[in-house]
């Protein structure tokens, strides 16, 4: 487990990388969440593991879920949008 010191370093590298590299105008707030996105906690990372470990066995058990479009057509019903 990482210790607030050595994220804060991996941060701090992340954003130099950035500035450098894209000549990005992203605020501080944006970059942080950019990383974020791309170095999970390990929380997140193990909720994200058991989700789709769900996910699998509900398809081995035959579950497939709802299609696309009946959703697309709920949300439509829902928000009074005609259908096209």
């Amino acid at each position: 487990m990482a210790t607030a010191e050595q994220e804060l370093e991996q941060f701090r590298q992340f954003v130099i990388s950035r500035l450098g590299a894209d000549s990005t105008d992203a605020t501080l707030d944006e970059l942080f969440d950019l990383w974020r996105h791309e170095n999970p906690s390990e929380e997140l990372h193990a909720e994200n593991v058991a989700a789709i470990a769900a996910s699998i066995e509900d398809f081995k058990r035959g579950e497939r879920g709802t299609l696309a479009g009946e959703h697309s057509a709920e949300l439509r019903r829902e928000f009074g949008i005609p259908e096209s």
